[in-house]
């Protein structure tokens, strides 16, 4: 079975390229966002190939936006105008909310291309392995502590890939 994904990607320029938009746009455009984010989540194996590598190619492409030298400094300044345009709007929140929906989809398409990797799966088996054998001995941590307990080994694991 095969999931269709839709990108719209004249909606994601319009906020790269800083174009106005009313708020009920961004928030129309965070729901989009979000849901995207679902389906890549539960359904990344389900997803065509050129659908996932096309998800990939956005990732990476807003991790690292291609505007440099005298573009770059030209988008940076257009971006200040545009904040400011936003707060003088009243459209901040829903603009920050599009930009956190759209942080949240990069991450979970990293997640799931990083999952797909065999090397990582690898030394995740090994990691987790090692953890279920006992041979990583340490003290009892406490229900705060796991969490940067996992995120060490997990960053361990990848230091190794």
């Amino acid at each position: 079975m095969s999931t269709a994904i839709v990108i719209f990607t004249h909606e994601f320029e319009q906020i790269r390229q800083r174009k106005i938009s009313p708020s009920s746009n961004f928030e129309q455009l965070t729901a989009k966002i979000r849901k995207l984010t679902r389906r890549v989540k539960q359904e990344w194996s389900n997803i065509s190939v050129e659908d996932r590598e096309g998800l990939k190619e956005f990732a990476y492409d807003w991790l690292e936006p291609s505007a440099k030298g005298v573009f770059g400094l030209k988008s940076k300044i257009w971006s200040k105008i545009y904040l400011l345009f936003l707060v003088v709007t009243n459209q901040t929140e829903a603009f920050m909310s599009c930009i956190k929906a759209l942080d949240t989809l990069v991450d979970t398409i990293l997640d799931a291309v990083e999952r797909q990797d065999p090397s990582y799966q690898a030394v995740l088996s090994d990691t987790l392995e090692q953890l279920y054998s006992g041979t990583i001995q340490g003290k009892e941590l406490k229900t705060e502590e796991t969490r940067d307990w996992l995120r060490s080994i997990s960053d361990r694991a990848i230091r190794e890939v």
